[in-house]
């Protein structure tokens, strides 16, 4: 009986906002646990996540404690990282992986909504993180100085995308475009094969 009480005070947001969404989570040696992803909040030294399992275990997840996580939503996959981002623990949704620039995204929400990860909101307050290609450290990009910093970052590659920062369209709400267009002019096109 006592664990059906815990069940319920660890799963009460979960029936406010409806039901966890399918997904996973992945482990610091890479295996891939399936179960549903449920409610995400902020400490101040760390994030963690509801995690329930196939066989309707529910766990409370420290960031550090594993690699990431991801669920499906709306018909969309939304991916999350734990970093250790200036002594904090925190699980980042990524936005661009894998390109000459990296970006993720830290919302300062409570964690009671999924609400900002399923929207675009300018209202949200967030800041970004980016990784460059060949950089070991993550920088944080937030509103406030935003033209200056992207600028100094993006001026040594892309020069002319530099120069367009704080322009319409090249604003910080648009920085997953931002990052998009990088990532574009960054990439080596493919040489034409001669017969």
């Amino acid at each position: 009986m006592h664990k059906f009480y815990v069940f319920l005070l660890i799963c009460c947001p979960l029936l406010v906002q409806g039901m966890p969404w399918p997904g996973y989570i992945v482990s610091k040696n890479g295996k891939k646990l399936t179960g549903h992803i449920g409610v995400m909040q902020h400490q101040s030294r760390t994030s963690t996540i509801v995690f329930i399992n196939g066989f309707g275990d529910t766990y409370e997840i420290e960031a550090e404690r594993i690699k990431g996580f991801a669920f499906e939503a709306e018909g969309r996959l939304f991916a999350f990282e734990s970093k250790d981002l200036q002594h904090a623990h925190r699980f980042l949704r990524i936005l661009h992986k894998n390109g000459p620039m990296e970006l993720f995204v830290l919302t300062y929400d409570s964690g009671a909504s999924w609400a900002y990860t399923l929207q675009t909101l300018p209202s949200i307050q967030r800041s970004y993180w980016i990784r460059l290609q060949g950089e070991e450290t993550m920088v944080k990009v937030s509103r406030w100085g935003f033209r200056r910093k992207l600028r100094r970052l993006l001026k040594p590659k892309t020069p002319a995308l530099a120069e367009k920062i704080g322009q319409k369209g090249y604003r910080f709400d648009d920085m997953p475009r931002i990052a998009e267009i990088y990532n574009h002019l960054l990439t080596p096109k493919p040489k034409p094969i001669e017969i």
